[in-house]
């Protein structure tokens, strides 16, 4: 059925009036003016965003997060972890005892768990439960700055080698190949076994603990670039970066913008479970006299100093292992409640 008013009567821009059920036409646009709807998709498409991606993204989002918390095992190692780390910044003040000196006037050296002192003392008499939350905030301290710095190193490094390629892919996975030549823990205790006393004289413990962390994210960080650099080779070959490249954005705003936010998930999942290598690096070290130096506290320093009581009092040594053990665990599971909740698969 045709419209009530004749094509020819009708000037440009008018609305043509139509019978019921009939789609309306589109009045032309008037040259040299462009509508705001126009503009944004103009600017979505120069960022190499559309509309649709700018919906589906924080939906993404929360689709993921539904699909971490169906995960019980990691939403119970989520609820843990954050549990730990608030006794381990809190803890020591409202407990009020110290970490590093024992109670002269009530001194008891070596004892079993007690309503004053709930997981007893170690053998200079100092309260267990107190030296031990400060262990765990060196842990998660040793932790968080490890990956930090592990992200900062290895995800540049793996952008730069997986989109540009050639010899600058061959000199950067040449260096991370000669890293992982060594075993990564036995570079730490050599780095940290040859500059520590030296530093630890010299700066103090805090500058003993930070050659600790640097000593971990040296050998740490060549794993987190060629998992970067492995997603980067497939992510530049993608048909979003072909269209971004043909819009005339420059190389730093591909990288930046369009390949490094799609190997977030990849990093997170990455450095969440590698904490958990971290923490027990860390206590090894400490277990070995490499890391924190008495009188201050680390959890395998407390393991270390308990190897010699276990015939006396076996409890020392069962508490902080009690502590790696969970804090290990509940890394691990909240690594893989990530790369199953961050897997393009469950997103679709």
């Amino acid at each position: 059925m045709s419209s009530l008013v004749p094509e020819d009567d009708v000037r440009p821009g008018e609305a043509v009036p139509a019978t019921p059920g009939q789609a309306v036409p589109l009045p032309p646009p008037r040259p040299g003016r462009a509508s705001a709807t126009d503009a944004s998709r103009l600017s979505a498409a120069g960022d190499g965003v559309s509309e649709a991606d700018a919906v589906v993204m924080p939906r993404a989002g929360r689709r993921a997060w539904a699909v971490f918390l169906r995960n019980r095992t990691a939403t119970a190692g989520l609820v843990v972890l954050v549990g730990m780390v608030l006794v381990a910044i809190i803890g020591p003040q409202v407990y009020g005892r110290s970490a590093t000196d024992a109670d002269i006037f009530n001194l008891a050296i070596n004892s079993w768990p007690s309503g004053d002192h709930p997981l007893g003392t170690d053998s200079n008499g100092i309260d267990i439960l107190a030296r031990l939350m400060v262990g765990m905030r060196v842990s998660f301290a040793v932790a968080l700055f490890a990956e930090l710095l592990n992200v900062l190193l290895g995800v540049p490094i793996g952008l730069a080698a997986g989109y540009f390629g050639g010899t600058v892919d061959f000199i950067l996975s040449r260096v991370a190949d000669v890293l992982f030549a060594f075993p990564g823990l036995l570079l730490a205790i050599l780095v940290v076994g040859v500059f520590g006393p030296g530093v630890g004289e010299s700066a103090g413990g805090l500058a003993r603990l930070a050659l600790v962390i640097a000593s971990l994210s040296l050998v740490g960080w060549p794993l987190m670039a060629r998992y970067v650099r492995a997603e980067t080779l497939s992510l530049r070959e993608r048909d979003f970066v072909e269209a971004a490249r043909s819009l005339g954005a420059s190389t730093p705003r591909i990288i930046i913008a369009h390949i490094a936010p799609n190997v977030v998930g990849l990093v997170l999942t990455a450095a969440t479970l590698d904490m958990a290598g971290v923490v027990v690096a860390e206590a090894v070290l400490s277990l070995l006299g490499l890391g924190v130096q008495p009188p201050q506290a680390s959890i395998g320093l407390m393991v270390s100093n308990a190897i010699g009581v276990l015939n006396l009092n076996w409890t020392e040594s069962l508490f902080p292992g009690l502590v790696l053990t969970a804090m290990v665990v509940c890394f691990s599971f909240v690594g893989d409640g990530l790369r199953d909740a961050l897997d393009p698969r469950t997103l679709r």
